[in-house]
């Protein structure tokens, strides 16, 4: 006998918690389009649990480099950004929210560390950025949580095309992971026939304001886009699916979201 499809409002599909992973954002240096399509499919979504995957912030105040005085953002107008970014997906009243740091956002107490450890106690990205108050669970740079069976952490110190397959064979479990601006899936099973899911989703950086790389590299390995995801309580397993934007438009759940040509972005 042929089995019915599963629709959304059936009680099985209706068991699903919906997901949606933010990838680097590196805000203030964010592609505005780019976020904006995926807060309109967001919303759209509704999703049950919000994770930053890093790298939200830039901290490009703070970073060691030598940097462009023409884009030097304060700290403070950093700080004031990300918090507009974190009120737009406060908006979504997801009724998780996870927020892993990133190496971005590690800038901020390695700069505290090493030149101003007298305030290293007083300045730190969880109160920057109120996470307490909003009710975001937070997640230290170089550690990981999980979401059922799947694994979150924003890199493991590698990078790269094949960055995708390493952090598969360290977790040897699920996980998803950001940091590489790349979108890249892999499958990959055991002797026993069980199989893992690495995911990257993209970023959401403006390519125009980066100077630390020939800008042809970045345009051809990084990647517009998000992702979205599915857990089933019952089991722990979670349904991956990266959203690529393309041309400043993507498809979630077959509705195809385009962002206005007025915003800034490439």
């Amino acid at each position: 006998m042929k089995r019915a499809p599963l629709s959304r409002g059936s009680p099985v599909a209706s068991q699903l918690e919906r997901i949606l992973f933010v990838p680097d954002t590196h805000a203030p240096n964010h592609d505005v389009r780019a976020w904006n399509l995926m807060m309109s499919a967001a919303r759209g979504f509704k999703p049950n649990v919000v994770v930053s995957m890093g790298d939200l912030a830039d901290f490009f105040a703070v970073s060691t480099w030598s940097k462009d005085p023409s884009r030097a953002f304060k700290l403070d107008e950093e700080v004031a950004v990300v918090n507009e970014l974190l009120d737009d997906l406060d908006s979504l009243k997801a009724k998780r929210s996870i927020f892993v740091a990133g190496n971005h956002e590690d800038r901020l107490r390695r700069y505290l560390q090493d030149k101003a450890p007298e305030l290293f106690p007083l300045l730190n990205v969880p109160d920057l950025f109120r996470l307490d108050k909003r009710g975001w669970e937070y997640v230290p740079y170089k550690a990981n949580t999980q979401l059922g069976k799947l694994y979150l952490t924003h890199d493991i110190g590698s990078a790269g095309r094949y960055d995708v397959f390493k952090t598969l064979d360290t977790f040897q479990h699920s996980v998803v992971t950001a940091h590489t601006h790349r979108l890249a899936y892999a499958v990959e099973g055991n002797a026993t026939g069980e199989a893992a899911v690495g995911a990257q989703f993209g970023w959401l950086g403006d390519v125009s304001t980066v100077d630390y790389m020939h800008q042809v590299k970045a345009l051809r390995n990084w990647a517009l886009g998000f992702g979205i995801g599915y857990l089933e309580p019952k089991s722990g397993h979670v349904y991956l699916v990266p959203v690529p934007i393309v041309k400043y438009t993507c498809v979630v759940e077959g509705t195809l979201y385009e962002s206005p040509t007025t915003k800034r972005g490439r």
